[in-house]
Protein backbone atom coordinates (compact mmCIF):
# COMPACT_ATOMS: atom_id res chain seq x y z
CA UNK A 1 0.00 0.00 0.00
CA UNK A 2 1.33 3.47 -0.84
CA UNK A 3 1.90 5.75 1.96
CA UNK A 4 -1.29 7.80 2.43
CA UNK A 5 -0.19 10.67 4.18
CA UNK A 6 2.30 13.80 3.15
CA UNK A 7 3.15 14.15 7.14
CA UNK A 8 4.29 11.99 9.55
CA UNK A 9 1.50 10.81 11.85
CA UNK A 10 2.36 11.28 15.58
CA UNK A 11 0.59 9.16 17.73
CA UNK A 12 0.69 9.59 21.35
CA UNK A 13 0.02 6.82 24.14
CA UNK A 14 -0.24 7.95 27.79
CA UNK A 15 0.70 4.85 29.82
CA UNK A 16 3.27 2.36 29.53
CA UNK A 17 1.85 -0.75 31.29
CA UNK A 18 0.30 -4.03 29.48
CA UNK A 19 -2.24 -2.03 27.41
CA UNK A 20 -0.60 0.53 26.45
CA UNK A 21 2.90 -1.36 24.97
CA UNK A 22 0.17 -3.98 23.81
CA UNK A 23 -1.65 -1.34 21.89
CA UNK A 24 1.90 0.07 20.46
CA UNK A 25 3.39 -3.01 19.53
CA UNK A 26 -0.33 -4.11 17.61
CA UNK A 27 0.08 -0.84 15.74
CA UNK A 28 3.37 -1.35 14.56
CA UNK A 29 2.81 -4.66 13.48
CA UNK A 30 -0.19 -3.64 11.67
CA UNK A 31 1.34 -1.05 9.96
CA UNK A 32 4.06 -3.19 8.40
CA UNK A 33 1.74 -5.59 7.16
CA UNK A 34 0.13 -2.51 5.17
CA UNK A 35 4.11 -1.40 4.04
CA UNK A 36 3.24 1.80 6.13
CA UNK A 37 5.86 3.42 7.48
CA UNK A 38 5.28 7.57 7.89
CA UNK A 39 4.56 7.30 11.37
CA UNK A 40 5.81 7.82 14.99
CA UNK A 41 4.86 6.72 18.28
CA UNK A 42 5.54 8.50 22.03
CA UNK A 43 4.55 6.07 24.71
CA UNK A 44 4.10 8.70 27.83
CA UNK A 45 4.80 7.38 31.54
CA UNK A 46 6.90 9.00 34.43
CA UNK A 47 7.69 5.45 35.61
CA UNK A 48 9.45 2.96 34.29
CA UNK A 49 7.78 1.01 31.13
CA UNK A 50 5.49 -1.74 32.30
CA UNK A 51 6.51 -1.75 36.08
CA UNK A 52 3.11 -3.01 37.13
CA UNK A 53 3.38 -5.87 35.79
CA UNK A 54 5.61 -7.24 37.71
CA UNK A 55 3.72 -8.11 40.72
CA UNK A 56 0.83 -9.62 38.94
CA UNK A 57 0.09 -13.27 39.87
CA UNK A 58 2.51 -13.30 42.86
CA UNK A 59 5.43 -12.24 40.51
CA UNK A 60 4.53 -14.99 37.99
CA UNK A 61 2.16 -12.79 35.88
CA UNK A 62 -1.28 -14.54 35.50
CA UNK A 63 -1.53 -13.60 31.64
CA UNK A 64 -5.32 -14.78 30.89
CA UNK A 65 -8.03 -18.06 31.92
CA UNK A 66 -8.09 -20.92 29.95
CA UNK A 67 -11.99 -19.97 29.54
CA UNK A 68 -13.26 -19.84 26.25
CA UNK A 69 -16.91 -19.13 25.91
CA UNK A 70 -16.52 -15.26 25.73
CA UNK A 71 -20.06 -14.46 27.93
CA UNK A 72 -18.69 -17.00 30.70
CA UNK A 73 -15.05 -15.36 30.82
CA UNK A 74 -16.86 -11.62 30.75
CA UNK A 75 -19.41 -13.06 33.59
CA UNK A 76 -16.46 -12.43 35.79
CA UNK A 77 -16.31 -8.27 35.28
CA UNK A 78 -18.41 -6.24 38.43
CA UNK A 79 -17.86 -3.55 35.57
CA UNK A 80 -18.05 -3.88 32.11
CA UNK A 81 -19.49 -7.37 31.18
CA UNK A 82 -21.46 -6.64 28.55
CA UNK A 83 -19.27 -3.92 26.33
CA UNK A 84 -16.66 -6.77 26.52
CA UNK A 85 -18.91 -9.25 24.68
CA UNK A 86 -18.17 -7.19 21.21
CA UNK A 87 -14.22 -6.60 22.39
CA UNK A 88 -13.74 -10.44 23.50
CA UNK A 89 -15.55 -10.91 19.67
CA UNK A 90 -12.60 -9.03 18.20
CA UNK A 91 -9.61 -10.43 20.35
CA UNK A 92 -9.88 -13.23 22.69
CA UNK A 93 -7.52 -15.42 24.46
CA UNK A 94 -6.52 -17.30 21.91
CA UNK A 95 -5.45 -14.46 19.85
CA UNK A 96 -3.60 -13.05 23.24
CA UNK A 97 -1.59 -16.18 23.84
CA UNK A 98 -0.75 -16.39 19.91
CA UNK A 99 0.86 -12.82 20.30
CA UNK A 100 2.65 -13.84 23.03
CA UNK A 101 3.71 -16.82 21.30
CA UNK A 102 4.87 -15.18 18.30
CA UNK A 103 7.14 -12.52 20.58
CA UNK A 104 8.41 -15.81 22.15
CA UNK A 105 6.98 -16.15 25.42
CA UNK A 106 5.61 -19.52 26.07
CA UNK A 107 2.30 -20.29 28.23
CA UNK A 108 0.84 -23.10 30.19
CA UNK A 109 -2.58 -23.52 32.07
CA UNK A 110 -2.77 -24.11 35.57
CA UNK A 111 -5.91 -26.22 36.98
CA UNK A 112 -7.56 -23.67 37.94
CA UNK A 113 -7.79 -22.11 34.28
CA UNK A 114 -5.16 -19.22 35.34
CA UNK A 115 -2.58 -18.84 32.57
CA UNK A 116 0.69 -18.43 33.21
CA UNK A 117 4.45 -17.39 31.31
CA UNK A 118 6.28 -20.80 31.31
CA UNK A 119 9.04 -19.38 33.08
CA UNK A 120 6.73 -18.37 36.17
CA UNK A 121 8.02 -14.95 35.58
CA UNK A 122 6.63 -11.28 35.16
CA UNK A 123 10.01 -9.63 34.72
CA UNK A 124 9.82 -12.61 31.69
CA UNK A 125 6.52 -11.08 30.01
CA UNK A 126 8.55 -7.70 30.76
CA UNK A 127 11.07 -8.35 28.80
CA UNK A 128 9.63 -10.10 25.94
CA UNK A 129 7.48 -7.21 25.29
CA UNK A 130 10.12 -4.19 25.71
CA UNK A 131 12.38 -6.69 23.03
CA UNK A 132 9.92 -6.97 20.48
CA UNK A 133 8.96 -2.99 21.13
CA UNK A 134 12.97 -2.02 20.81
CA UNK A 135 12.78 -3.47 17.29
CA UNK A 136 10.58 -0.25 16.29
CA UNK A 137 12.58 2.86 15.91
CA UNK A 138 9.79 4.89 15.47
CA UNK A 139 8.43 4.05 18.93
CA UNK A 140 10.26 5.87 21.36
CA UNK A 141 9.29 5.48 25.51
CA UNK A 142 9.35 9.18 27.42
CA UNK A 143 9.60 9.58 30.70
CA UNK A 144 7.26 11.95 31.58
CA UNK A 145 4.17 12.91 33.35
CA UNK A 146 0.85 13.98 30.78
CA UNK A 147 -1.88 16.16 32.99
CA UNK A 148 -3.67 17.26 30.16
CA UNK A 149 -5.20 17.57 26.71
CA UNK A 150 -2.41 20.58 26.55
CA UNK A 151 0.50 18.52 26.42
CA UNK A 152 -0.56 16.56 23.62
CA UNK A 153 -1.90 19.10 21.09
CA UNK A 154 1.24 18.07 18.45
CA UNK A 155 -0.18 14.91 18.57
CA UNK A 156 -2.64 13.38 15.79
CA UNK A 157 -3.97 10.81 17.70
CA UNK A 158 -4.19 10.20 21.01
CA UNK A 159 -4.39 6.97 23.31
CA UNK A 160 -4.71 6.90 27.22
CA UNK A 161 -3.83 3.69 28.49
CA UNK A 162 -3.01 4.61 32.13
CA UNK A 163 -5.66 3.75 34.99
CA UNK A 164 -5.69 5.35 38.44
CA UNK A 165 -6.99 8.67 40.15
CA UNK A 166 -3.81 10.56 38.98
CA UNK A 167 -5.18 10.17 35.61
CA UNK A 168 -8.55 11.97 36.42
CA UNK A 169 -7.39 15.53 35.45
CA UNK A 170 -5.82 14.23 32.10
CA UNK A 171 -9.69 12.88 31.25
CA UNK A 172 -11.66 15.80 32.94
CA UNK A 173 -9.14 18.44 30.38
CA UNK A 174 -10.84 16.13 27.38
CA UNK A 175 -14.93 16.47 29.07
CA UNK A 176 -15.13 12.88 29.08
CA UNK A 177 -17.30 11.80 31.93
CA UNK A 178 -15.43 9.74 34.56
CA UNK A 179 -16.81 7.15 37.30
CA UNK A 180 -15.03 7.82 40.07
CA UNK A 181 -12.18 5.64 40.81
CA UNK A 182 -12.43 3.10 44.12
CA UNK A 183 -9.37 0.75 44.57
CA UNK A 184 -11.03 -3.17 43.89
CA UNK A 185 -9.59 -6.66 44.59
CA UNK A 186 -7.84 -5.38 47.84
CA UNK A 187 -7.47 -7.31 51.06
CA UNK A 188 -9.91 -6.37 53.81
CA UNK A 189 -9.77 -5.32 57.34
CA UNK A 190 -12.08 -6.78 59.94
CA UNK A 191 -13.92 -5.38 63.33
CA UNK A 192 -12.98 -7.15 66.41
CA UNK A 193 -10.22 -9.04 64.89
CA UNK A 194 -9.42 -12.57 66.59
CA UNK A 195 -9.00 -15.02 63.87
CA UNK A 196 -5.58 -17.00 63.86
CA UNK A 197 -3.19 -14.75 61.99
CA UNK A 198 -1.51 -16.68 58.91
CA UNK A 199 -4.13 -19.40 58.65
CA UNK A 200 -5.63 -20.32 54.84
CA UNK A 201 -9.54 -21.54 54.69
CA UNK A 202 -10.87 -23.18 51.70
CA UNK A 203 -14.28 -22.31 52.31
CA UNK A 204 -17.19 -23.01 49.96
CA UNK A 205 -17.26 -19.58 48.94
CA UNK A 206 -13.48 -19.34 47.95
CA UNK A 207 -10.22 -19.41 49.47
CA UNK A 208 -8.11 -16.65 52.01
CA UNK A 209 -5.99 -16.29 54.08
CA UNK A 210 -6.63 -14.59 57.86
CA UNK A 211 -3.60 -11.53 57.94
CA UNK A 212 -2.72 -9.63 60.46
CA UNK A 213 -6.13 -7.48 60.67
CA UNK A 214 -8.35 -9.28 58.11
CA UNK A 215 -8.70 -11.56 55.45
CA UNK A 216 -6.86 -11.81 52.15
CA UNK A 217 -6.41 -14.15 49.42
CA UNK A 218 -8.81 -14.67 46.14
CA UNK A 219 -12.56 -14.55 48.47
CA UNK A 220 -11.41 -11.57 49.82
CA UNK A 221 -10.31 -10.04 47.05
CA UNK A 222 -13.46 -10.79 45.44
CA UNK A 223 -15.38 -9.40 48.24
CA UNK A 224 -13.97 -6.14 47.75
CA UNK A 225 -14.60 -6.13 44.19
CA UNK A 226 -18.18 -6.88 44.59
CA UNK A 227 -18.57 -4.44 47.41
CA UNK A 228 -16.78 -1.04 46.31
CA UNK A 229 -19.65 0.95 46.44
CA UNK A 230 -20.80 0.21 49.91
CA UNK A 231 -20.10 2.62 52.72
CA UNK A 232 -17.87 0.69 55.28
CA UNK A 233 -18.72 -0.99 57.68
CA UNK A 234 -20.50 -3.49 55.52
CA UNK A 235 -20.99 -7.11 57.03
CA UNK A 236 -20.03 -10.44 54.60
CA UNK A 237 -21.06 -13.97 55.78
CA UNK A 238 -18.57 -17.04 54.22
CA UNK A 239 -20.39 -20.48 53.56
CA UNK A 240 -17.49 -22.46 55.50
CA UNK A 241 -19.18 -25.64 54.88
CA UNK A 242 -22.32 -27.46 53.75
CA UNK A 243 -24.16 -27.94 57.16
CA UNK A 244 -25.39 -31.43 56.41
CA UNK A 245 -21.32 -32.01 55.85
CA UNK A 246 -21.42 -31.47 60.20
CA UNK A 247 -24.59 -33.31 60.75
CA UNK A 248 -23.44 -36.52 59.03
CA UNK A 249 -20.06 -36.41 60.79
CA UNK A 250 -21.97 -35.66 64.03
CA UNK A 251 -24.12 -38.76 63.73
CA UNK A 252 -20.97 -40.36 63.11
CA UNK A 253 -18.96 -39.22 66.22
CA UNK A 254 -21.75 -37.96 68.47
CA UNK A 255 -19.87 -38.58 71.65
CA UNK A 256 -16.92 -35.94 70.13
CA UNK A 257 -16.87 -32.96 71.39
CA UNK A 258 -18.33 -30.61 68.65
CA UNK A 259 -15.19 -28.69 68.53
CA UNK A 260 -13.33 -32.08 67.08
CA UNK A 261 -15.96 -32.43 64.76
CA UNK A 262 -15.57 -28.79 63.30
CA UNK A 263 -12.14 -29.10 63.60
CA UNK A 264 -12.34 -32.18 60.57
CA UNK A 265 -13.65 -29.59 58.71
CA UNK A 266 -11.88 -26.09 59.46
CA UNK A 267 -8.80 -25.55 60.46
CA UNK A 268 -8.82 -26.69 64.66
CA UNK A 269 -7.48 -23.11 64.94
CA UNK A 270 -10.10 -21.33 63.49
CA UNK A 271 -12.86 -23.90 65.19
CA UNK A 272 -11.27 -23.11 68.35
CA UNK A 273 -12.76 -19.34 67.91
CA UNK A 274 -16.18 -19.75 65.95
CA UNK A 275 -17.11 -22.57 68.03
CA UNK A 276 -18.04 -21.05 71.85
CA UNK A 277 -18.82 -24.79 73.02
CA UNK A 278 -15.59 -26.42 72.10
CA UNK A 279 -15.59 -29.41 74.65
CA UNK A 280 -19.61 -29.98 74.85
CA UNK A 281 -20.02 -33.24 73.28
CA UNK A 282 -21.94 -32.79 69.65
CA UNK A 283 -24.71 -34.22 71.32
CA UNK A 284 -25.56 -32.14 72.95
CA UNK A 285 -25.51 -28.99 70.94
CA UNK A 286 -28.66 -27.25 70.00
CA UNK A 287 -29.17 -27.91 65.71
CA UNK A 288 -29.44 -24.13 65.61
CA UNK A 289 -26.10 -23.56 66.84
CA UNK A 290 -24.60 -26.27 64.41
CA UNK A 291 -25.95 -24.62 61.41
CA UNK A 292 -24.18 -21.43 63.27
CA UNK A 293 -20.94 -22.65 63.12
CA UNK A 294 -21.10 -23.13 59.33
CA UNK A 295 -21.03 -19.93 58.42
CA UNK A 296 -18.30 -17.08 58.89
CA UNK A 297 -19.97 -13.40 59.62
CA UNK A 298 -17.49 -10.84 59.28
CA UNK A 299 -17.51 -7.15 59.59
CA UNK A 300 -15.59 -5.24 56.78
CA UNK A 301 -14.10 -1.76 58.12
CA UNK A 302 -11.73 -0.96 55.47
CA UNK A 303 -9.39 -2.02 52.59
CA UNK A 304 -6.10 -3.47 53.11
CA UNK A 305 -2.89 -2.25 51.27
CA UNK A 306 -2.37 -5.94 50.47
CA UNK A 307 -4.16 -7.72 47.27
CA UNK A 308 -4.05 -7.27 43.49
CA UNK A 309 -5.30 -4.10 44.13
CA UNK A 310 -6.72 -2.74 40.53
CA UNK A 311 -9.00 0.36 40.09
CA UNK A 312 -12.71 -0.30 39.68
CA UNK A 313 -14.10 3.87 37.98
CA UNK A 314 -13.12 5.24 35.00
CA UNK A 315 -13.74 6.63 31.73
CA UNK A 316 -17.87 5.95 31.36
CA UNK A 317 -18.17 3.17 28.92
CA UNK A 318 -21.20 5.50 27.40
CA UNK A 319 -18.60 7.48 26.43
CA UNK A 320 -16.82 5.79 23.81
CA UNK A 321 -18.04 3.70 20.95
CA UNK A 322 -17.55 -0.01 20.41
CA UNK A 323 -13.84 0.76 19.66
CA UNK A 324 -13.50 2.38 22.48
CA UNK A 325 -13.04 5.34 20.92
CA UNK A 326 -14.23 8.73 22.13
CA UNK A 327 -18.13 9.98 21.31
CA UNK A 328 -16.98 13.27 22.60
CA UNK A 329 -13.42 14.28 21.41
CA UNK A 330 -12.32 13.08 18.01
CA UNK A 331 -9.07 11.15 17.76
CA UNK A 332 -9.20 9.80 20.86
CA UNK A 333 -9.28 6.20 22.12
CA UNK A 334 -8.76 4.41 26.03
CA UNK A 335 -7.75 0.82 26.72
CA UNK A 336 -7.17 -0.78 29.63
CA UNK A 337 -7.63 -0.24 33.29
CA UNK A 338 -8.82 3.77 32.77
CA UNK A 339 -11.30 2.10 31.02
CA UNK A 340 -14.85 1.46 33.72
CA UNK A 341 -13.72 -2.27 33.21
CA UNK A 342 -12.42 -4.16 36.28
CA UNK A 343 -12.77 -8.20 36.85
CA UNK A 344 -11.59 -10.55 39.55
CA UNK A 345 -8.74 -12.40 40.63
CA UNK A 346 -7.72 -14.87 37.88
CA UNK A 347 -6.21 -13.04 34.47
CA UNK A 348 -9.70 -11.47 33.73
CA UNK A 349 -7.83 -7.66 34.38
CA UNK A 350 -4.85 -8.31 31.80
CA UNK A 351 -7.48 -9.74 29.60
CA UNK A 352 -9.03 -6.54 29.28
CA UNK A 353 -5.86 -4.74 28.68
CA UNK A 354 -4.64 -7.12 25.78
CA UNK A 355 -8.26 -7.27 24.34
CA UNK A 356 -9.05 -3.21 24.56
CA UNK A 357 -5.36 -2.60 23.71
CA UNK A 358 -5.81 -4.59 20.33
CA UNK A 359 -9.07 -3.22 19.46
CA UNK A 360 -7.86 0.70 19.73
CA UNK A 361 -4.82 -0.37 17.80
CA UNK A 362 -7.14 -1.89 14.84
CA UNK A 363 -9.18 1.37 14.77
CA UNK A 364 -6.59 4.15 14.98
CA UNK A 365 -4.57 2.52 12.02
CA UNK A 366 -8.29 2.53 10.23
CA UNK A 367 -8.53 5.94 11.30
CA UNK A 368 -5.48 6.62 9.56
CA UNK A 369 -5.19 4.49 6.40
CA UNK A 370 -8.77 4.88 5.33
CA UNK A 371 -8.58 8.86 5.80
Amino acid sequence: MEQCCQNKIKIAIVGAGPAGIYCALHIAFGFNKLNFFDYSIDIFDKSQALRTILPTGGMRCNLSNAIYDIKEFASNYPRGEKFLYSIFSKHFVYDTLDFFSSIGLETYTQDDNRIFPKSNSSKDVKDKLLNALSKFKNIKLVHKEINSKDDLKKYDKIIISCGSKRTEKLIESFNQPIVPFKRALCALKVQDFKYPKGVSVKSLDGDFIFSEDGISGPLAFKISSLNVDKNFPYDVRIKLFEVNELFDLISKNSKKSIGNIVSMLIPKSLASVIVDDFDKKAAEVSKEKIEKYSYLNLTIINNANQGEIVHAGGVALSSIDKNCKSKITDNLWFCGEVLDIDGFCGGFNLQNCWSSAFVVAKDVIKSIIEK
